[in-house]
């Protein structure tokens, strides 16, 4: 009777080490992507949509940097909003305002930075260049 309670252990044990890597597994990869940029009040502040996905039920901050050459001076601005990751990807919002150098956006090519922190550590970002529309 021992032995067999000793067997059924031992053969029950990779099972459950098994469904442990399985759960593990099942993490969202996180992910950010810049969806679009369209230009606000005459340039005064660019509306950054980014799509991305993180842990569900974490905090993420979504953010965004929008730089672009006006001229001989550089537009700069940045922004963040706050959702609860839900695993799937999601949309966020975020506008951005010019900064101080009163340069402002303008339709064209920008360099738009992209990040998403969730829980203590983790995160995710990119760099692309994006169209600014009207």
């Amino acid at each position: 009777m021992r032995h067999s309670r000793l067997l059924i252990l031992l053969l029950t044990l990779p099972l459950l080490m098994f469904a442990g890597v399985t759960s593990a597994s099942a993490q969202t990869v996180p992910s950010v992507n810049v969806a679009s940029a369209k230009l606000l009040a005459k340039g005064a502040g660019v509306q950054v949509v980014l799509t991305g996905s993180c842990d569900i039920g974490e905090l993420g901050t979504f953010s965004a940097t929008v730089t672009q050459a006006s001229k001989n001076r550089v537009a700069q601005g940045s922004g963040y909003v706050n959702l609860t990751c839900t695993g799937e990807t999601q949309e966020a919002t975020i506008v951005v305002t010019a900064g101080g150098s009163g340069a402002p956006f303008h339709v064209g090519a920008a360099l738009v930075g992209a990040s998403i922190i969730f829980g203590c550590c983790s995160g995710v970002s990119t760099t692309e260049v994006v169209r600014i529309v009207k």
